[in-house]
């Protein structure tokens, strides 16, 4: 086996290992507590990968990055059903993911970018930890919607909480 796929199978068992192991413990924890450690510890590891100078220790540092990868898609539907019910799932998971995808064309652009410019990936890494740590406060953040049947009860107008409609 080459090096290369060796890295592949093992940020292939990472990703598989992130999607059951965050999910179960999004269970246990709840979602927001979950995604607050899956960005910080994506965090932590973008800062120290500047720092990584043994190809092994790069290695598991990706790894740890792509078991973060796994747990943001095993924990999303659930996150998604909390918010806005089970029976919306599917088109809003499926927002989500278009988002995903539009990210995954932005971010190598984006990285690509900064490299030209800067020629290192240093500032690349540190600039995507920064964005890792603003991430991590966005779940405490946001509220899930009104219902629009309860809204009325509620005295909100339009199914939007006043402070999200302003």
């Amino acid at each position: 086996m080459t090096v290369a796929a060796g890295i592949v199978l093992w940020n292939a068992v990472a990703n598989a290992t992130g999607r059951f192991l965050w999910a179960w413990l999004s269970d246990r924890i709840g979602r927001k507590y979950v995604f607050l450690t899956l960005y910080l510890v994506q965090a932590v590891v973008l800062f120290i990968m500047p720092q990584a100078h043994t190809f092994a220790f790069l290695v598991v540092l990706s790894m740890l990055v792509i078991l973060c990868y796994g747990g943001g898609f095993g924990t999303m539907p659930a996150f998604a059903a909390d918010y806005f019910g089970p029976r919306n799932v599917g088109p809003i998971y499926g927002l989500m993911l278009t988002a995903w995808g539009a990210g995954g064309i932005v971010g190598p652009l984006l990285i690509a970018n900064i490299v030209d410019k800067t020629k290192s990936y240093n500032n690349t890494l540190l600039i995507f930890a920064a964005i890792m740590l603003v991430s991590a406060v966005i779940p405490f953040i946001v509220r899930p919607p009104v219902a629009a049947e309860s809204a009325e009860v509620a005295g909100v107008r339009g199914g939007v909480r006043p402070s999200l409609a302003q």
